[in-house]
């Protein structure tokens, strides 16, 4: 996992004869797609503030998420946090273990001038999920389903066991 991290961190190199034309860095990554239909449950997850305290970038709560998914195996993983928007979906994956891998199965769409929430829903639409909750930092991103959808965690603190009971509750388990 530190080897993926430190790949996702070291600056990508930079070809100066590209055997193919190269899409401009203005340009989003691709997103918004799953790789497969969602199970039963979804997690829509954010990184930054629920994973790790602020932008540490540690991922220091992820071997207590992927506990928790092991615990549920009936929950897939959606990212929907920012990191969907600087960074290659496999390399998102990545971060994972390769048991919880394979449950990670896509990134929300990034909607221009959309909360998360709009991003979320939009997905929710389109692949008919049911059930789903949230684990994120900023409720402010919610002004409708947080009742309901959202497990906030504190920026500066990231994920407890706490949030992750909150979610199965939340999604009926």
């Amino acid at each position: 996992m530190i080897q993926t991290l430190l790949r996702l961190l070291r600056p990508r190199p930079v070809v100066t004869e590209p055997a193919v034309e190269l899409p401009s860095p203005d340009i989003p990554l691709p997103n918004g797609r799953l790789i497969r239909p969602p199970s039963s449950h979804v997690l829509m997850l954010d990184i930054d503030g629920v994973l790790h305290p602020a932008q540490s970038g540690t991922l220091l709560y992820l071997p207590m998420l992927e506990a928790w998914l092991r615990r549920h195996p009936v929950i897939d993983v959606v990212i929907s946090s920012n990191w969907k928007d600087t960074h290659f979906f496999d390399d998102l994956a990545e971060l994972f273990s390769a048991d919880v891998r394979e449950r990670v199965i896509g990134t929300t769409p990034t909607i221009e001038d959309a909360d998360r929430e709009q991003e979320i829903l939009a997905l929710v639409a389109r692949y008919d999920i049911e059930r789903w909750v949230a684990l994120d930092d900023k409720p402010e991103g919610f002004p409708t389903t947080a009742s309901q959808h959202l497990v906030a965690t504190d920026y500066f603190d990231g994920l407890t066991p706490e949030h992750l009971a909150r979610a199965a509750r939340a999604l009926g388990l």
